[in-house]
């Protein structure tokens, strides 16, 4: 898949343009069948599949005053999406200008104008155009007038749950993990550098890789989890991860620590891979370090119990992730 940074820069092929429309912040299962469906007709009319999505989120940039976090960086989502099979990721800067053209303008000068859509895929909660006054329905009465069809998609449900990033954002919040890869479709994952902490896991014999928590992202709420840990060695290794602050001593820092289970040696600066597998428990407060150091002991045992339930889940056919992302792919190997 290919990056395009602006609609002008898209390639003049001659073939009809198959487009994908919506923010796809986490790619979940129900932009997974958006982008899948755009694929698919492009494949059988012989033209191109993109997406195209603005940035920066629209919300940050309209309402900086909201504490909105993203599930995806730009890059997460765009390694996804090429898993999928698509061909043209199409990143539009999000402008003041843009943000002030009105549906029918937008539909004018980007999908027409600049692009030149055969047909657009959406969700029914896809809105648009200047203070999102535009719906899907919106868009089918534009395509219906100018000359382009728009297939727009119901909201998903699986197992008899709506799918959509604010369900999963409420999900990961409270630690439900487990819960939420099954609307995304594989296991929630952050990548990051490897910085230096305070050196107290090591003093406890259980040394950790601290990774920044970026607040511009959303991670899943305190607590412990068992997690797999990429990028080491060319392979996936599992690991124990606090997510949170530090209730314990005297510093309130929130940070994200992993004691990577099976390993040594020195990863500073190094960028890792954590995909949170299953809450293992909820963050406590201990009254000694020798509490500390024995809790991290339990958590490691409960840790491991669940390694070998989880690898049989990911190899069996009854596992309900399915290879959408590298990340599966990885930890089926």
């Amino acid at each position: 898949m290919e990056i395009i940074n602006g609609v002008e820069r898209l390639p003049v092929s001659g073939q009809a343009l198959y487009l994908a429309l919506g923010n796809f912040d986490g790619v979940h299962r129900g932009h997974q069948m958006i982008i899948r469906k755009t694929i698919e007709a492009a494949k059988k009319y012989g033209g191109i599949s993109a997406a195209l999505i603005f940035d920066p989120h629209p919300v940050i940039s309209l309402h900086p005053e909201r504490p909105f976090v993203l599930l995806s960086e730009l890059a997460d989502r765009a390694e996804i999406m090429s898993e999928l099979g698509l061909q043209y990721l199409i990143v539009e800067p999000f402008t003041a200008e843009i943000s002030h053209l009105s549906p029918e303008h937008f539909v004018l000068n980007y999908l027409l104008d600049k692009l030149h859509v055969k047909t657009v895929f959406t969700g029914s909660d896809y809105s648009f155009g200047k203070q999102g006054t535009g719906s899907a329905e919106t868009m089918r009465y534009w395509g219906e007038k100018l000359g382009f069809t728009v297939d727009v998609s119901p909201m998903l449900k699986y197992r008899g749950r709506e799918v959509s990033s604010s369900r999963v954002r409420t999900l990961l919040l409270s630690g439900a993990v487990k819960e939420a890869a099954e609307l995304l479709n594989y296991y929630f994952f952050r990548t990051g550098k490897v910085i230096k902490g305070y050196g107290i896991g090591k003093q406890m014999v259980y040394p950790t890789a601290n990774i920044a928590a970026s607040p511009r992202l959303l991670w899943p709420g305190r607590g412990v989890y068992l997690t797999a840990v990429g990028n080491l060695n060319g392979g996936y290794l599992f690991g124990v991860t606090n997510v949170g602050s530090r209730p314990t001593f005297s510093r309130y820092d929130t940070s994200v620590e992993t004691h990577i289970l099976d390993f040594s040696g020195t990863i500073y600066n190094y960028s890792i891979r954590l995909l949170f597998i299953e809450k293992l428990r909820d963050t406590k407060t201990f009254s000694s370090p020798q509490q500390l150091k024995e809790q991290i002991r339990l958590d490691i045992e409960a840790g491991r119990k669940l390694i070998p339930y989880f690898k049989q889940a990911t190899n069996g056919s009854s596992t309900p992730l399915q290879s959408g992302c590298s990340v599966l792919r990885s930890l089926k190997e």
